[in-house]
């Protein structure tokens, strides 16, 4: 009977090697098994993780995919946000690979809790979370916020530790002023240019109606007055232009944004003939009979 030859096998190292290798990455640091347990299962059971894991374990499959997954804050968002006192403010955060954790916000001032996910755990109800489903954003809404509420609000989510961005609001009280108030001359005839500067103003009012003897003199039907109003920086500027003045332009003239309160000026219109006795120079204009009786008096005390 012929002998059935062997069958040989062949060990390539390379190979093995590189089987290591791929152990490693996808499931922690490799170690040989004892023959005890050779037919273990290569991932801890439910019961083992939950009774605690021995020091040295290697990491499991989970743990890698947490760690190449964790969520990230969009770095773009901005971390300093002004808001005028008594407008909607708005802080909003951005996390990417949010997966099944939490975005909750919180107050620095007093490390009070003010969301949790979609839901408000404040009493103060100006405060309320704004989420829409789908998207990475999650924004902290306050409404009519005051100076007081000034501070670092943190938008953290709920890895293990936590993660948070750190977001600072400056809520601002705006003023309004006009440019040469409280009193302004000018003659019949020449351009009437009124600026108003309201500051700080980091987002323009909703409006800026101009008065005139108490009327709302934007939209004049005849088209004499020209209102406009431009952004500069942190704050808003207001022109009002009449390009003929008349002596009916007279009057106190006010400033009213939506955001603060009113600023005044009271405007002098005179005649072309007038402007010598509105000099401050010390001359003097007498008429020729006053002057006469001047005269006369002056004689007769002598």
């Amino acid at each position: 009977m012929s002998e059935v030859p062997h069958a040989h096998c062949c060990f390539r190292p390379h190979l093995l090697v590189f089987l290591l290798f791929l152990l490693s990455v996808l499931g922690g640091e490799y170690r040989p098994r004892s023959p005890d347990h050779a037919h273990a299962s290569t991932r801890p059971s439910t019961h083992a993780r939950g009774a605690g894991v021995e020091e040295g374990e290697e990491n499991t499959w989970d743990d890698y995919l947490n760690t190449l997954f964790d969520p990230v804050f969009d770095p773009s968002v901005p971390s300093n946000v002004t808001a005028v006192e008594g407008q909607t403010a708005h802080l909003v955060c951005r996390v990417n690979n949010l997966g099944t954790k939490t975005v909750s916000w919180i107050r620095h001032r007093d490390t009070h809790i003010l969301t949790v996910g979609s839901f408000t755990y404040t009493s103060d109800h100006r405060f309320s979370a704004l989420h829409r489903e789908g998207t990475n954003e999650w924004t902290l809404q306050i409404r009519q916020p005051t100076v007081r509420d000034t501070g670092l609000y943190e938008c953290q989510v709920s890895t293990k530790p936590t993660r948070g961005f750190l977001i600072s609001l400056s809520v601002v009280v705006p003023r309004a002023s006009i440019l040469h108030a409280p009193e302004l001359y000018t003659h019949a005839g020449g351009p009437l240019n009124l600026t108003c500067i309201v500051y700080p103003s980091p987002a323009a009012p909703e409006y800026i109606f101009w008065y005139r003897r108490g009327q709302v003199i934007n939209y004049e039907s005849d088209g004499s007055v020209r209102v406009d109003v431009r952004q500069q920086g942190e704050r808003t500027v207001s022109s009002l232009l009449v390009q003929r003045a008349t002596l009916g332009h007279s009057g106190r003239y006010q400033c009213a944004p939506s955001n603060t309160r009113r600023a005044a000026i009271d405007v002098h219109v005179f005649k072309a003939e007038e402007p010598a006795a509105m000099q401050t120079s010390g001359n003097v204009c007498i008429p020729p009979f006053d002057l006469l009786l001047l005269v006369m008096v002056l004689v007769i005390s002598c």
